[in-house]
């Protein structure tokens, strides 16, 4: 055919699909500098700005050739992608024609120079099919292109639809992806993930596989979605077979140069998405990263501003809480308050505040709202060490948070019964604060789950320091209430005191005036109670005055009280008598104050002192009379004692009369005995003391004698000496032969039949002891003070034959000796004196005072 020379001689100019070829960097790069000019185009990038025309030259030159091959050949889908990829970088219909007319002028300008006026009938037949193909091309696109953005309009007109009326993120996807799955016959399934962080988030889905996607979670740069978010660019899989989805194809969602999502689509009937779709699926994506965004930064202002209503909200709560507390007394009446407002605020099921007690060891409940009485009544008191989380927080000093009752019960299975019981989904504990100490702890319990903000916390805790300090006062205030009603009890207790003191009682301040007294006082004094107050001792008492002052001054100064003092002197009351009491006066002060004044106790002795002197005079009396009688009787007593003895060896005496003779000497001797203890007992009381006479002495000898005496007067018992050391001094022995006697005596008097009588000397270096034991019962214990006094007896005997005198002689014998004698008895031990002597005594006249 005529049509199908194809001559390649070097003279031959090329053909113009060859010229297509072989020049097609030519073409492109003509093309590229001219169409950067065009309205429009000037912002594509140089990959945006060439796009598909290297492959849409390759399909123009293989169309032109079929002019020598007679073969079909199409331009395929490359004008519908070239119009589709101008659609989506925003140019209009008139700017893609403009676009092919450059490309048409450009090839035949170079190809038209390439060849000049040869062969100009292949050159008419190739330029005729040239502009068909580029007639058919910008036909293809331009129909492609309208038919594409129509669609692309009414789809995002649904997407504007969907938007309308609702700005809730979690309303908004699912609709949108649904207009994006009927917009496109060839997507099965469309998820939708929200960037938080690194991570990304299912937001929604809808299609097949929507059930997997809820709630599915990726790092960014892990899997299919989070590499197209790391790469910022579309991806696409080709027959996938991932869960029944043969084709997927996935695009970031921008806001500017933030990636904030991804969207991807997936179909289970095709294994490539045609570039319609992706066009299509891209720009609904981005027109829907800009109402996403838009729905952001709406729900993010409403968040902000729920969050500062809420916060004024809390203010004026807190404000409230402020209010309430201030007319809060006691501890009972903050927890009511705090735990009413804190259930109100927080929207809590229930609450409870706890307060430490101040050893640490126990918590009181001072406030519940919120659970039943029966478990309410069990926790009123309970151990600090109770499995609650009152003692995690008082550990910690810091807030316990449990968002789901899960979490709760992992660390306290214990109460996995009560919480399901009582409906409780989550829990707030926080520790009561107060100048760093903590006082207690507060605890809200929610029936739902819940996710504790920020602003929640920071509220929880404001709240709880204000709980801390007002506790703080109220205890305070406890403390202070009860300090007064303690002080007031103190003073109604010394006021009765001193209403009802049968004793003068008073306080006097530094400068001596009185600020207190009773009434029994005011009486001694002769002055009212109304009459002391506010004046000094000297205008009260101006006849003691001078003798009180100067007592109290030294007192002041000092700081040693005087006790038990004598004072004589006259009162208004009785001016001109003589009056007498015993007084007692100390400073008062507090632990590191100043003086405060002195307190005084006063009795009044005068009666005592009238009774004392009268008995005092009547024991005079009594026992001069009887150191006279005694006196006066020893020499009748000695005329009948020498005549008892004259008869007892006469022998005109008949022998039935001995008898009677022997009972007068017996009767004689035992009188003469008794005056000679009422004579040592006059000595003793009137005379200074029972006179001796030292001289060198074996104290050993002289026990032995008494011993040995007491045995012949008393052969039917026992009686033991032991002596262990040196036991020469000077002593009295006659004086100290008659005190070992009426010890002797004594133990055997008190002691059993067949009982030991022990003597005990001991070598004590300058002393001597003597110990003189007998068992039998002891001597009462009210009776040991009074052993030796005279005629006194601490046990009645019926066979005491004695005055009671001879333990008062014993006394007084050793006193002068400038010795001891002391007593000891006891059930287990029996009873037993102790004489302790220094070895040399000093001689000691009549009249003599004891030392």
């Amino acid at each position: 055919m005529a049509g199908s020379d194809t001559s390649t001689s070097p003279e031959a100019p090329l053909r113009l699909c060859d010229f297509i070829r072989r020049h097609r960097a030519r073409v492109l790069e003509s093309w590229a500098g001219q169409a950067g000019l065009l309205p429009g185009i000037q912002g594509l990038s140089r990959p945006q700005l060439l796009d598909h025309l290297p492959d849409l030259l390759d399909r123009i030159a293989n169309v032109v050739e079929t002019v020598h091959t007679g073969e079909h050949r199409t331009l395929e889908e490359f004008p519908e992608m070239h119009a589709l990829e101008r659609l989506d970088a925003g140019l209009d219909l008139e700017q893609v024609a403009s676009e092919y007319a450059l490309l048409r002028a450009c090839i035949l300008k170079l190809y038209s120079e390439h060849v000049g006026e040869r062969n100009a009938g292949v050159v008419v037949r190739e330029m005729l099919y040239f502009n068909q193909t580029c007639d058919t091309a910008v036909v293809t696109a331009v129909a492609r292109y309208a038919r594409a953005r129509e669609r692309t309009l009414v789809a995002l007109d649904r997407l504007s639809e969907a938007a309308l009326g609702t700005e809730d993120l979690d309303t908004f996807l699912p609709r949108l992806l649904r207009v994006i799955l009927e917009s496109t016959e060839s997507v099965d399934a469309l998820a939708l993930l929200l960037r938080d962080g690194d991570t990304l988030r299912v937001g929604a889905s809808v299609g097949l596989g929507e059930e997997e996607s809820t709630g599915f979670s990726l790092k960014v740069g892990e899997g299919f979605a989070g590499t197209i978010a790391a790469e910022r660019r579309p991806k696409e899989l080709r027959s996938a077979s991932t869960r029944g989805i043969q084709a997927l194809y996935g695009v970031p969602l921008l806001d500017g140069e933030r990636v904030i999502g991804v969207a991807h689509m997936g179909s289970r009937t095709t294994h490539e998405f045609s570039n319609e779709d992706k066009l299509l699926f891209r720009v609904m994506v981005g027109r829907a990263a800009s109402l996403i965004v838009q729905a952001q930064l709406v729900a993010r202002e409403r968040e902000a501003l729920a969050r500062v209503r809420a916060q004024e909200e809390r203010a004026v709560r807190l404000q409230a809480v402020t209010a309430a507390l201030s007319q809060a007394l006691t501890t009972t009446d903050v927890a009511r308050v705090v735990v009413d407002k804190a259930v109100r605020a927080l929207g809590a099921m229930g609450g409870s505040i706890g307060l430490l007690s101040e050893d640490g060891q126990w918590f009181e409940m001072l406030e519940a709202q919120g659970h039943r009485d029966e478990v309410v009544r069990d926790w009123t008191r309970f151990p600090a060490d109770a499995p609650v989380m009152f003692r995690q927080v008082v550990s910690t000093r810091a807030p316990v948070l449990y968002e789901t009752v899960e979490h709760f019960l992992a660390d306290y299975p214990q109460w996995e019964v009560l919480a399901r019981e009582e409906g409780h989904g989550a829990f707030a504990t926080l520790p009561l604060l107060a100048d760093g100490q903590v006082l207690g702890a507060m605890g809200l319990t929610f029936r739902e789950r819940r996710t504790f903000s920020a602003e929640e916390v920071a509220f929880m805790r404001v709240l709880a320091g204000q709980c801390a300090q007002a506790l703080e006062r109220s205890r305070l205030y406890d403390a202070e209430q009860r300090a007064r009603a303690e002080a007031h009890l103190h003073l109604t207790r010394l006021n009765l005191i001193m209403d009802t003191a049968p004793v003068g009682l008073a306080f006097l301040d530094t400068e001596l005036r009185y600020v207190r007294i009773n009434e029994r006082l005011a009486e001694m004094n002769g002055r009212s109670v109304a009459d002391h107050l506010g004046r000094t001792v000297r205008e009260v008492l101006p006849g003691l005055a001078s003798t009180l002052e100067a007592l109290f001054h030294r007192v002041l100064e000092t700081g040693q009280p005087v006790v038990d003092l004598e004072v004589t002197g006259e009162t208004p009351a009785h001016p001109g008598v003589q009056r007498h009491w015993l007084v007692s006066y100390y400073r008062v002060q507090d632990v590191k104050g100043p003086p405060l004044g002195l307190g005084g106790v006063v009795v009044e002795i005068t009666d005592r002192k009238r009774a004392e002197e009268e008995l005092r005079r009547t024991a005079e009396f009594r026992e001069l009379f009887l150191g006279i009688v005694s006196h006066d009787l020893r020499n009748p007593l000695n005329a009948i004692r020498l005549s008892a003895s004259t008869l007892l060896h006469s022998e005109g005496v008949e022998k039935h009369q001995l008898k009677a003779v022997r009972r007068i000497t017996t009767s004689a001797e035992r009188m003469g005995r008794m005056i000679s203890d009422l004579l040592d007992f006059t000595r003793g009381r009137l005379g200074g003391g029972i006179p001796i006479h030292p001289r060198p002495a074996n104290l050993r000898h002289i026990c032995q004698n008494v011993v040995e005496e007491l045995e012949a007067g008393h052969p039917e018992r026992k009686l033991k000496l032991t002596a262990v050391g040196r036991f020469q001094g000077a002593w009295d022995p006659d004086r100290l032969a008659q005190a070992f006697g009426n010890l002797g005596k004594n133990a055997l008097e008190y002691s059993p039949e067949g009982s030991l009588v022990d003597f005990v000397l001991r070598d004590e270096g300058d002393t001597v002891r003597l110990e003189v034991h007998n068992e039998g019962p002891p001597i009462p214990v009210e009776g040991l003070s009074s052993v030796f006094e005279p005629f006194q007896r601490a046990v009645e005997h019926t066979g005491s034959s004695g005055l009671g005198l001879g333990l008062f002689i014993v006394q007084q014998i050793i006193t002068a000796h400038g010795g001891t004698v002391e007593v000891r008895s006891t059930e287990a031990e029996g009873t037993t004196f102790t004489v302790r002597l220094p070895r040399h005594a000093v001689e000691k006249s009549q009249g003599t005072p004891a030392k």
